[in-house]
């Protein structure tokens, strides 16, 4: 079976499922193509060794990756963004009317632009497609403050039904997302849940690793991540400024949009306690995660975030750490039922501090809340469990 798997993020970005999926796919027996775009996320400058140009081929252990032009920007203007996905659209449908045709469609990231570039193909291929859903657009929008409710929420609304009717089946990352499709009339039958996996979940580290994180306080929590409207870290940052605990730091690692606000913040609240480290790549962000003490979670206090689970809760299982999770509903649950951490509710300063001083209290229990966590993962979310899934929702269209 030719898959033909469509995305805007691809490696080397941080992309659960990029280039170590689809070679799992592979050795399942399926041939792969891959139509993405240059690598640039989140810093909006294209990588080291890449240059934006209108097409390029490159061969990975057999999977041969097409990166076709898009126009390059990660700002906070409605126009750039709009740029930055219709260009790869364009440029994405014109790549895929002209290698080889699959047998079907693999439509990942962002999902409602390569939904609609499957939905289009389609018409003109009969070829049928997996939408593979990580946000619910436009409702992502309004949660984050990008998109108000009006006529362009509206259109979006209509291009996301047209792509979830289209769509042979629809692959969701929670049991909430597959709700709330039901409840906008896609029929249950359609949607599969597949837990996001940790892309890194193979990767060792060496303990004796020179320390990369600030040191001088006994505690240290790590946020590890985009910086956005979503993240919504302000009042993460007065949490633990406030902390009367002072033996405790909080690094938050990543950019994003947002990073100037909470830096600016921070200095503004006469926070010593904060460091920001910026952007550092996937592949070395492990080993940061392995010198910290407790991984932070956290999203804007929204009821779409409460029916999701952001990625990071995977990398954050994976690598065997307690875990402060401040999102709320489904994600919060799951730390509970994994007895991995300590939950708080989402924008809530004094529910955060609360977390900080009982995960402090339980101290003793840090190691085995790390164990509890990477037990659950290896259960129910690791990559070889959600293969297997996807393996089988692709069997069936072929059937």
């Amino acid at each position: 079976m030719r898959i033909l798997f469509i995305s805007q993020l691809f490696d080397p970005e941080y992309s659960i499922k990029g280039l170590g999926f689809l070679q799992e796919m592979q050795k399942q027996g399926f041939e792969v193509d891959v139509i993405t775009t240059f690598p640039n996320y989140p810093t909006g400058k294209v990588f080291p060794g890449y240059k934006a140009k209108p097409w390029q081929i490159e061969m990975h252990d057999g999977v041969r990756v097409v990166r076709v032009f898009s126009y390059i920007s990660h700002s906070r203007s409605k126009l750039s963004r709009a740029l930055n996905y219709v260009s790869f659209m364009v440029s994405a449908f014109l790549a895929a009317a002209i290698i080889r045709k699959p047998d079907v469609i693999y439509a990942y990231h962002p999902q409602l632009t390569t939904g609609l570039i499957a939905s289009v193909f389609k018409k003109v291929s009969s070829t049928p497609f997996v939408t593979d859903v990580q946000d619910l657009w436009p409702d992502a929008l309004t949660a984050t403050g990008t998109q108000s409710k009006g006529l362009v929420y509206s259109v979006i609304n209509k291009v996301c039904n047209f792509v979830y009717k289209n769509s042979a089946r629809i692959v969701v990352l929670s049991d909430g997302y597959k709700n709330a499709l039901i409840d906008r009339g896609v029929p249950a039958d359609k949607i599969v849940v597949v837990y996001n996996w940790h892309a890194d979940e193979s990767v060792t580290i060496d303990g004796r690793e020179e320390r990369l994180l600030p040191q001088g306080f006994d505690h240290t929590f790590v946020y590890a991540g985009n910086l956005g409207a979503a993240q919504s870290l302000k009042n993460v940052i007065s949490a633990f400024s406030n902390s009367a605990e002072k033996s405790v730091c909080l690094v938050v690692i990543g950019s994003g949009v947002e990073e100037g606000e909470l830096i600016s913040h921070a200095r503004t609240i006469g926070a010593k306690n904060i460091f920001f480290l910026g952007y550092v790549s996937s592949q070395k962000i492990k080993k940061y995660l392995s010198q910290a003490d407790v991984l932070v979670v956290h999203l804007r206090d929204e009821p779409l975030f409460k029916i999701t689970i952001p990625s990071k809760i995977q990398a954050y299982l994976s690598s065997q750490k307690p875990i402060l999770m401040a999102v709320g509903g489904e994600a919060n649950q799951i730390i509970c039922d994994a007895d991995a951490g300590v939950s708080a509710e989402p924008d809530n300063i004094l529910s955060i501090e609360s977390a900080i001083i009982e995960l402090l209290s339980r101290r003793n229990e840090w190691e085995e809340m790390g164990r509890n966590g990477r037990r659950f993962y290896e259960a129910e979310m690791s990559r070889g469990r959600g293969v297997s899934k996807i393996v089988s929702v692709l069997k069936d269209l072929q059937n």
